[in-house]
């Protein structure tokens, strides 16, 4: 293992919470609340995240996701994840969940919120920052986002942004511009699931029609080169996860990844675990494995994660503390030239 990657400090914005579930917690929260699952043991759960796409993912995601169904699960699952922060030296995580789920299965939007975010006021002083960032499931459509909105827009000071994820082919921004439009009039706050399976076109829906902060995922600008100008002129942020596009077939093998490419032509990317349960490789093993497959140096992970920190809702005061915290580290490394 690379010593440089397993001690750099990190920050993580891209991660589903209910992703980060480890196949013992899933099971345990099962029969604490006699949720029937098509599995029986941890090896069955691991054959289970064997996916062929993005849509047979996403069923898969929401059929796992039963077993939550308090606050304190919710507490539970992302205590699990900040403990395992800890152990790979994340500094700042920013996390996804969707309130709709459990809406539907009669659990109040608070559920959500305020067991996430009780994890995160747990942490010392001194530890994890960040906190939530709730998402809109894009294949129900626009008027199941509005009333998403509608319970949202009453816990304001609980999330950090609103997003855009789930199923992305056939359910562009452009079908959601309304209800950003008042998010983005609320002063709060957008990212968007973008250029994953979808075309370059997708992307600029959501810059232009959910004013989006950053880009989650953004592969596929590079098909796009006025695009990719754009990315780069207005520093857009793009959070790439490298084994979730394997897992899900955006590309065979991570040699195939596009990120050097990403790279090479100035783009602002940064990398992130999105499932790392289901996907088996949280952030350092995404690290390890880009290194490794698409030669990625010490400099180039030094860099993503200082995009990572630029790109993070955190004040500008944590900012500087975390990019001071990074530089500390890396200049022990001869070889790193910091910002």
């Amino acid at each position: 293992m690379s010593d440089f990657i397993r001690q750099i400090p990190k920050v993580e914005l891209h991660m589903h919470v209910e992703g980060s579930m480890l196949p013992a917690r899933l099971l345990q929260l099962a029969e604490k609340n006699k949720v029937k699952l098509p599995y029986q043991t941890i090896e069955d759960v691991e054959q289970a995240y064997q996916f062929k796409d993005l849509s047979e993912f996403v069923d898969l995601f929401i059929k796992t996701t039963e077993v939550v169904q308090s606050a304190e699960d919710f507490k539970l699952v992302t205590e699990d994840y900040l403990k395992l922060c800890q152990q790979e030296n994340i500094i700042h995580t920013e996390v996804f969940c969707d309130i709709r789920t459990y809406v539907d299965r009669g659990h109040p939007p608070e559920m959500v919120l305020e067991g996430i975010n009780a994890a995160f006021d747990a942490q010392p002083a001194d530890g994890i920052s960040g906190g939530i960032i709730p998402c809109f499931i894009r294949h129900l459509g626009a008027d199941i986002a509005f009333q998403d909105w509608q319970m949202l827009k009453h816990h304001k000071d609980k999330y950090l942004a609103i997003g855009l994820a789930a199923v992305e082919q056939g359910y562009p921004p452009s079908l959601f511009k309304d209800v950003f439009k008042e998010i983005h009039d609320a002063g709060i706050k957008t990212v968007a699931h973008a250029g994953e399976e979808g075309g370059p076109e997708y992307i600029w829906s959501a810059l232009k029609d959910a004013h989006v902060s950053r880009i989650d995922h953004g592969v596929t600008c590079l098909d796009d080169d006025d695009l990719v100008d754009y990315l780069i002129e207005h520093h857009v942020p793009l959070t790439v996860c490298p084994q979730s596009n394997v897992k899900l077939n955006v590309c065979g093998h991570m040699s195939q990844h596009p990120l050097q490419e990403l790279l090479k032509r100035g783009l602002n990317v940064s990398i992130h675990s999105d499932d790392p349960a289901h996907f088996g490789a949280f952030l350092t093993d995404n690290l390890l494995m880009i290194q490794e497959h698409c030669g990625v140096s010490d400099q180039q992970i030094y860099d993503m994660t200082i995009n990572a920190v630029k790109a993070s809702f955190a004040d500008e005061q944590r900012k500087k503390n975390m990019q001071q915290q990074i530089n500390d580290y890396a200049q022990n490394h001869t070889q790193i030239t910091t910002a």
